[in-house]
């Protein structure tokens, strides 16, 4: 089996598993191998956390996000942990 990245009808890239002797024109009858589908994350609890982190850490503003890496860090690994939840739950 190999693996063949491809681009489906609707312009998003699918991976699937295909026979080694087959062509790369079989990879949409293949074997799904995608990655975890981004849209089953739960961006309402995401932007809930976000927000509440701003407040604590008085990201109200520009200089103050560029002055806080702390509190951007942690903003950001809000999103980081919710994403690796996705394969982890995969």
């Amino acid at each position: 089996m190999k693996a063949v990245v491809y681009t489906d009808e609707n312009g998003r890239k699918r991976r699937s598993l295909i026979k080694d002797n087959d062509g790369p024109e079989m990879a949409r009858y293949g074997i799904p191998a995608n990655p975890p589908d981004i849209r089953g994350l739960d961006m309402e609890a995401v932007y809930r956390e976000i927000e509440a982190l701003q407040y604590e850490h008085g990201l109200f503003n520009w200089r103050a996000a560029l002055n806080d890496q702390a509190g951007m860090q942690a903003c950001i690994n809000v999103f980081k942990r919710k994403f690796l939840e996705l394969y982890r739950n995969q």
